[in-house]
């Protein structure tokens, strides 16, 4: 029987225009040297998770994320962060999204933000603990993919060493 190979299409889903433009810009500008990694140092039924979704939700009553410059501008993506509440459900939340069909999430935000699936995790103790807190960003970020890095990942950051949160879980959607 002859071996086959199979390559994954990283760019199956955004489209001929947006993969070209993401992979013009990997491959002009290398954004990530070597991928940043710290090991583990406690079993996971010990640790404390946070969630990380890049479908740009955010709690009703705060900022939502920033669609109108978007449209003006759809070379541009929000790069600012939210914080989500453990706990809460498709009510609670805005999602905002040109990018992503947003109706999946907002009839069952697990879509999006498995909260859900960690806190059954906890239960089951397989993880130690879910974060009191979960983020949120979009992904989407036009021509410039690193701004979000730069705005948003050290005050997440910080906020994650202020939980003691232990591992960050990234739910990309």
């Amino acid at each position: 029987m002859e071996k086959t190979s199979s390559t994954v299409d990283p760019f199956r889903f955004t489209g001929r225009t947006i993969g070209a433009m993401i992979a013009e810009v990997i491959e002009s500008e290398n954004p990530v040297s070597s991928v940043p990694w710290k090991p583990l140092d406690k079993p996971l039924k010990e640790a404390r998770v946070a969630l990380l979704t890049t479908s740009g939700v955010s709690m009703k009553g705060d900022k939502p994320f920033d669609m109108e410059r978007e449209r003006k501008r759809p070379t541009w993506g929000d790069p600012t962060w939210r914080a989500v509440k453990l706990g809460a459900v498709a009510d609670d939340v805005e999602i905002n999204h040109l990018h992503i069909d947003t109706s999946y999430a907002k009839r069952d935000l697990n879509v999006a933000l498995p909260m859900d699936r960690l806190k059954e995790l906890v239960s089951k103790g397989e993880v130690g603990g879910a974060a009191d807190t979960n983020y949120s960003i979009m992904g989407f970020q036009g021509n410039d993919p690193l701004r979000v890095v730069r705005e948003s990942a050290e005050p997440i950051y910080e906020q994650l060493r202020d939980e003691r949160v232990d591992i960050l879980a990234l739910a990309p959607v």
